[in-house]
């Protein structure tokens, strides 16, 4: 039986990024597709990635709180999509990207220690990114004053040769040197990041 083609418009568009569009799916308001709207080689190869990733990180169950879950593609009227867990605050707002925070707020520790928690939880459960930055996560409020961080794109590993994906010694190597550039980026000390 051929599945339903969703339609889509920009009434449902949450956010626009530099290859996807991300839109609110019309059925499910806990749940986003993702659409390809650039395509090149790498383009391509970096939506296949973080696909497998996903699939990959989903089936662990462990990160409830730190990566949407892939619920796997959808057909629709901008072409094939990715159905995504929407990440919403305690209140039913969708989960504003570190990014904005930033421009808006002053970092500070609490932010950096929030930022370390989610390197262990990623380094214990064997998490790789392949793009972490700002953009790539979001604050996700669990009351009016606690949240914590959700990584909403970037997963994967991009190496020609994948050796993270099997030696913890490597993966532990690459969480640090990424969660450290971007703390750096972000004008925050890297301690704790080890």
């Amino acid at each position: 039986m051929k599945q339903e083609t969703l339609n889509l418009n920009n009434s449902m568009l949450i956010g626009v990024g530099s290859e996807r569009k991300c839109f609110i799916h019309p059925h499910d308001d806990q749940k986003c597709i993702k659409i390809t709207y650039k395509f090149g080689r790498r383009t391509v190869a970096r939506c296949k990635r973080e696909i497998k990733y996903s699939l990959k990180y989903s089936n662990l169950h462990l990160h409830s709180r730190s990566i949407p879950q892939y619920f796997g593609k959808v057909e629709t009227n901008l072409g094939d999509g990715q159905v995504f867990e929407l990440v919403l605050d305690y209140d039913g707002n969708i989960s504003n990207k570190l990014s904005e925070y930033i421009k808006t707020n002053e970092t500070n520790i609490s932010l950096k220690d929030k930022i370390s928690d989610l390197y262990q939880s990623f380094l214990e459960s064997r998490v790789l990114v392949s793009d972490f930055h700002p953009g790539n996560l979001v604050i996700q409020k669990s009351s009016a004053d606690n949240y914590h961080l959700v990584m909403i794109d970037g997963f994967g590993n991009s190496d020609f040769i994948k050796i993270c994906d099997y030696s913890r010694f490597f993966l532990k190597k690459k969480l640090i040197r990424k969660f450290r550039r971007m703390l750096i980026q972000i004008g925050l000390p890297t301690e704790g990041i080890c």
